[in-house]
């Protein structure tokens, strides 16, 4: 069975290379790559390019919504969008300058009306007992109800889904303590998440709070420098394959969530799936948009990554 991609809070993701950038100029810019996006949108993309296609499901409003549905469709992703007319999809804006530093400007979109709310968890319900995993991914969404994060996780866990949540804030302390099973964050998210500073033990600390309610794995990347993992099988550190010409670092995170459950779905080891997740991360650092991966080269990567148990 495959993965369904929840990415509530869609967007128009625009992304542009201006080699000198810098504030205060104003720059008459070339190619810009303009694709259906958000974080889940970039983890079924990765998807794809390491052989699992995986529909996309959430939230689209406006003419720009209704552009979001359209490209989805071309580009032959099975999506299930709620659409609303409360506003505009938000559009999210990506400068790389040559050395691959990004500037990032992103909306926030509009906030969801209570009726879409309510559909898309009706519609939620029913799709994830079709799924062995669903990964929420992404933004929240303006105006979510308190709670809709819970009930993600618990109709999931009817069906007999699993849970993985790349969020932050409130929404992702809710879906932990109904039950998420896993969580794949970065450090600045994981100090907000804990409200402590980052370090291996304060992840296995965590970890072993949150496992009676239902936590089987909680990773945490930190870009160019290792991943700390905590799951039943013990503490991991994952230190990313070392990379030349680094084009951007957007979406990176994403592909990481691409190979993590790329080995979860089709039963690789611990060790061999945060190997595998490493290596699509480093894959997609060497193009320009997120969630842009090579196959090849991300195996390729995933043998050069150092993953080791350390607890």
């Amino acid at each position: 069975m495959n993965a369904l991609i929840v990415n509530l809070n869609l967007s128009v993701d625009k992304t542009v290379v201006v080699p000198d950038f810098e504030t205060g100029r104003i720059f008459r810019v070339g190619d810009t790559v303009t694709l259906p996006g958000g974080k889940g949108v970039n983890v079924a993309r990765a998807l794809r390019s390491l052989g699992l296609e995986s529909p996309v499901a959430g939230f689209a409003s406006g003419y720009n919504g209704r552009w979001i549905t359209e490209r989805l469709k071309a580009e032959n992703f099975n999506s299930f969008v709620q659409y609303h007319s409360a506003g505009e999809s938000r559009v999210c804006y990506t400068v790389v300058d040559r050395r691959g530093v990004t500037t990032d400007l992103n909306e926030e979109g509009p906030a969801v009306p209570a009726a879409a709310q309510a559909a898309f968890l009706k519609k939620f319900s029913a799709l994830s007992g079709s799924f062995r995993a669903a990964a929420v991914c992404g933004r929240v969404s303006a105006g979510l109800k308190k709670g809709f994060y819970a009930s993600l996780v618990k109709l999931a866990a009817a069906r007999g889904c699993f849970t993985v949540f790349d969020t932050s804030g409130p929404a992702l302390a809710e879906a932990v303590a109904a039950g998420a099973e896993g969580v794949k964050i970065n450090r600045f998210e994981f100090q907000e998440l804990c409200g402590c500073r980052f370090s291996p033990a304060k992840v296995a600390a965590y970890f072993e709070r949150w496992r009676r309610a239902g936590l089987k794995t909680l990773i945490v990347t930190d870009g160019d420098k290792p991943t700390y993992a905590a799951s039943p099988f013990g503490l991991w550190r994952a230190r990313p394959p070392r990379l030349g010409g680094v084009k951007s670092a957007v979406g990176a995170g994403d592909s990481f969530m691409a190979g993590f459950l790329f080995g979860f779905l089709n039963g690789f080891d611990f060790e061999r799936t945060l190997k595998l997740a490493s290596g699509a991360a480093a894959s997609d650092c060497l193009s320009v948009g997120a969630g842009f991966i090579d196959r090849a080269q991300a195996l390729a990567y995933a043998q050069k990554a150092a993953v080791e148990k350390i607890g």
